[in-house]
């Protein structure tokens, strides 16, 4: 008889009575004085065994994009948090561009005059004069136009900054960083070593429902190293709805198949003993405990793989 357990289910000992006959050639049986004690009995058994280990992941825009200050200025407005969802050409943030004003007038009135002077003239020095005049204020008129922040691309709000009007920036400074809402991706650091390119994992944010993905980056060395994976196709979806916005929530419990075997022959954990470098089980034989050598694989919540010293049917007492 075989049964399936899994990682999340916790292992029953089959409770039985009774006497069977042990086949293992080479067993080394001692009887026991105290083999009229009270013991509980169990057959050992065949299971389909699946073990799961847990770690924790962080949610992660890996190619997200920061945008930031093109100038030093004051921020007169700020428009997003974290998790907002924008279109190509949202504004995100307005830096005070009042520096530019003198410049752009005076720009503004040398343009004019130098196409004045061309349409009077009609010479090609007065042209050319008017082109590179022109040109200038357009570089301003561009510089003011860089202090309103717009979104790039349609995308998602990955990190924003503590800002509020009146707040200072200096050049370069991160405002808000961004990502395409479909390039989210779990980066796991812990028990690297489980997740091989190509894995199936599952996965929970917070308590909502449990999600598929798929390891896509190959586990490397070092301590600050990690793994990428990725949902599969329609669960960021069904997350986000089912689950809240996981990039907001930013973190996921992420289950890797840690260990599975296929109609492995078991017994319950407690019914195997270590003791001085030596793995047995006691068999009831006829009434009486016998100790037989066994060579023991996983232990899976609770059963223990017996690899040799006993077969079907054989019954152990602990």
């Amino acid at each position: 008889m075989k049964h399936r357990f899994k990682a999340a289910a916790l292992a029953a000992a089959v409770m039985l009575g009774g006497c069977a006959k042990t086949s293992a050639e080479a067993e080394i049986k001692i009887p026991l004085l105290n083999a009229g004690s009270s013991f509980t009995t169990a057959a050992a058994e065949r299971y389909d065994l699946d073990e799961f280990t847990t770690v924790g992941g962080k949610v992660d825009y890996v190619y997200a994009d920061t945008l930031t200050a093109p100038s030093s200025a004051n921020v007169s407005e700020y428009k997003v948090r974290k998790g907002d969802k924008l279109n190509e050409g949202d504004v995100i943030a307005v830096l005070d561009a009042s520096m530019y004003d003198y410049e752009l007038r005076n720009r503004r009135i040398a343009a004019d005059d130098a196409h004045t002077r061309w349409q009077s003239s009609g010479s090609e020095f007065d042209r050319l004069d008017w082109e590179q005049k022109k040109a200038e204020l357009a570089l301003i008129q561009y510089k003011i136009d860089l202090c309103t922040i717009k979104a790039p691309y349609d995308c998602i709000v990955w990190k924003t900054e503590p800002f509020s009007p009146g707040t200072a920036v200096e050049e370069g400074a991160p405002v808000c960083t961004v990502a395409k809402p479909d390039e989210v991706f779990i980066r796991v650091s812990d028990k690297k070593e489980l997740f091989a390119f190509g894995r199936a994992v599952t996965m929970k944010f917070g308590t909502e429902g449990t999600f598929t993905g798929t390891v896509v980056s190959e586990p490397q060395t070092g301590s600050n190293s990690s793994v990428l994976i990725k949902l599969d196709d329609g669960e960021l979806e069904r997350a986000n709805a089912e689950a809240g916005n996981i990039a907001s929530a930013g973190w996921a419990s992420v289950s890797v198949l840690d260990y599975s075997g296929s109609d492995v022959l078991c017994v319950p954990e407690k019914a195997v003993t270590n003791y001085s470098g030596s793995t047995y089980c006691y068999l009831d034989e006829n009434g009486e405990r016998v100790r037989v050598p066994v060579e023991t694989g996983k232990t899976v919540n609770g059963l223990t793989v017996i690899l040799s010293g006993l077969t079907d049917g054989d019954i152990v007492s602990y």
